[in-house]
C-alpha cells in the first residue's frame, strides 16, 4: 500500500480504511452522500456501503469517477487509488508478515513517582474509567488549572500513563504553548499536528482550519483516544481541538480554569500540604539529608511556598551540592531580595513563569498587582485593595478575579491573598516599575 495513505486507518482492516478516507474526505468538501452519488455517477447506496466497509472489490472506475467528484489531484488522487487497489488485492499468505500501522503514544515521559498528588490522580482514573466504560454522563473532557509551577502538566501526563491502556487507539499529546515567551500555537496548527499522528498524510490536510477541524472530529468520532492538551492559553485555543467521539477523553492543562469550556470538569490544583513538600524533597535530596536538620527542613520548605516547582529546583540545588547542609541554602532563600534567583537550576526558573503571567497582565491589573503586595496581612477584601491600589471597589475586584483567574492571587471566599512566592515577585515588579511611589 502506498506510504501516502497507508496510516491512515490505523488500526482497522483495509475496506474500513478506504471507507474512512472516503467518509472524511467527502465531510471535509461538506457534501452529502446524494450529492456525491450525483457527481460520481454513483448510487447512493453504493457510497454508504463503500464507507461502511462493506465493498470488498470497489471497481477501479468507480473510484476514478470519485476521486474526480471529489476534486483530487497529484499525490491525494494516486494516493486515493492506491488505497482502493490495494483493498482489492489478495490478503497475503500464511507466511507473509507486513509491518502493522503505529497507534500514536505520543504522552512524554511520566515523573518516576508522582508525589502529593495522589488525591488528583485517582480522580482522574475514575473520570478515565467512566469514559472507556462507555458511561453517557461522565465528562469526556477535564481541565487541570492552577498557579504557575503548581504541576499541572507532571499530573496530566501521569494520569494519562495511568489510563492510556484503555484508550486502544492511542495517546496524543499537544504543548500549546500557552505561557511560552513565543506566541501560542494557532489551534489550526495544532489540528495539522494531530491530523497527522492519526495518520492523515500532508498532502490530505485541508487549508482552511474549518476543513481541518470538521475532518478531525470525523477522524476521531468512533475511535477511543487519549488527548492531552498542555499549557492551554484559553478556551478559543482548545475549542477546535476537542474530539467528537464519546469514547475519547482530552486533558487540557491552563493556569486559568477555561470557565467557558462547557460540561468540562475542573480539577483545581494547590499548594502542597507540608507533608507532601517534604516527601518531594526527600525524593530528590535524600532522605538522610533532610533528617539531619528537620528544623532546617521544615523552614525550605515554607520558604519554597509549598509550590512544587520550587520545592523541586530547592531539590536539585540540594542534590548537585552534596557537601551544602540544609542551612546553607534556608540562609540564602530567607533573603527575599534573593529568594527567586535562587530559586532557579539548569531550565527550571520560578520567576520566569511568573513572568510570562505578568506580562499578559493589562496595565491596570498589572499595577493592581503590584501595589497589592504591600498590603499587610494574609488576605485583603476589595474595599482595602481598592485604597492601596487608588480605583474604585468595583475595579479592584474586577481585577483581583483576573490575577485569580492567571494564577498569580489566591481565592478565599470573598477576600484575596497571595501565596509566598507571588508576593515575593510583585514586590519585585513594584520595586523596578514605582521605586520611589509605593507607599501606603
Amino acid at each position: 500500500m502506498s506510504g501516502l495513505w497507508g496510516n491512515m486507518h490505523v488500526g482497522v482492516s483495509q475496506r474500513e480504511g478506504f471507507g474512512r478516507v472516503l467518509k472524511a474526505l467527502r465531510d471535509s468538501r461538506r457534501l452529502t452522500q446524494e450529492e456525491l452519488a450525483e457527481a460520481s455517477g454513483s448510487s447512493v447506496r453504493t457510497i454508504r456501503e463503500m464507507e461502511r466497509g462493506r465493498v470488498r472489490t470497489p471497481q477501479r472506475r468507480t473510484v476514478v469517477l470519485l476521486a474526480d467528484a471529489l476534486g483530487l489531484a497529484d499525490a491525494d488522487r494516486d494516493g486515493f487509488l492506491d488505497l482502493a487497489r490495494a483493498q482489492r488485492r489478495p490478503p497475503p499468505g500464511p507466511t507473509a508478515h507486513p509491518p502493522l500501522p503505529a497507534v500514536p503514544s505520543e504522552l512524554p515521559a511520566a515523573v518516576p513517582e508522582l508525589i502529593g498528588r495522589e488525591p488528583e490522580l485517582a480522580a482522574l482514573t475514575r473520570l478515565a474509567g467512566g469514559v472507556t466504560g462507555g458511561s453517557a454522563t461522565t465528562a469526556s473532557v477535564i481541565v487541570l488549572h492552577g498557579p504557575p509551577g503548581i504541576g499541572k502538566g507532571s499530573l496530566a501526563v501521569t494520569a494519562g500513563h495511568r489510563t492510556g491502556v484503555g484508550f486502544g487507539d492511542g495517546q496524543l499529546f499537544v504543548d500549546l504553548r500557552g505561557t511560552a515567551p513565543a506566541r501560542p500555537v494557532d489551534p489550526a496548527e495544532a489540528l495539522a499536528g494531530l491530523l497527522r499522528s492519526l495518520g492523515l498524510p500532508e498532502a490530505a490536510i485541508p487549508g482552511p482550519a474549518e476543513q481541518r477541524g470538521r475532518l478531525f472530529r470525523t477522524l476521531t468520532h468512533e475511535r477511543r483516544l487519549l488527548i492531552v492538551l498542555d499549557d492551554a492559553e484559553d478556551e478559543a485555543q482548545v475549542r477546535p481541538l476537542l474530539p467528537a467521539g464519546r469514547h475519547c477523553l482530552t486533558l487540557v492543562t491552563s493556569r486559568r480554569p477555561l470557565t467557558g469550556l462547557t460540561g468540562a470538569v475542573r480539577v483545581p490544583l494547590g499548594l502542597f500540604a507540608p507533608d507532601a513538600a517534604r516527601r518531594l524533597l526527600a525524593s530528590i535530596a535524600g532522605p538522610d539529608r533532610l533528617a539531619a536538620d528537620p528544623t532546617g527542613t521544615d523552614e525550605l520548605v515554607e520558604l519554597c511556598g509549598r509550590l512544587p516547582l520550587a520545592i523541586r529546583v530547592a531539590g536539585n540545588r540540594l542534590a548537585s551540592r552534596p557537601g551544602w547542609p540544609v542551612a546553607q541554602l534556608v540562609a540564602q532563600l530567607r533573603d527575599q531580595g534573593r529568594r527567586l534567583t535562587a530559586l532557579a537550576t539548569g531550565d527550571l526558573d520560578v520567576r520566569a513563569t511568573f513572568d510570562v503571567s505578568y506580562h499578559r497582565l493589562g496595565p491596570t491589573v498589572a499595577g493592581v498587582f503590584r501595589r497589592a503586595s504591600l498590603l499587610p496581612g494574609p488576605d485583603f477584601d476589595a474595599a482595602l485593595l481598592a485604597t492601596v491600589t487608588g480605583t474604585t471597589a468595583e475595579v479592584a475586584a474586577a481585577c483581583a478575579e483576573e490575577l485569580v483567574d492567571a494564577g498569580l492571587l489566591l481565592a478565599h471566599g470573598d477576600r484575596y491573598g497571595f501565596h509566598d512566592l507571588a508576593r515575593v515577585y510583585a514586590r519585585e515588579r513594584l520595586r523596578a516599575e514605582e521605586q520611589g511611589r509605593a507607599s501606603i
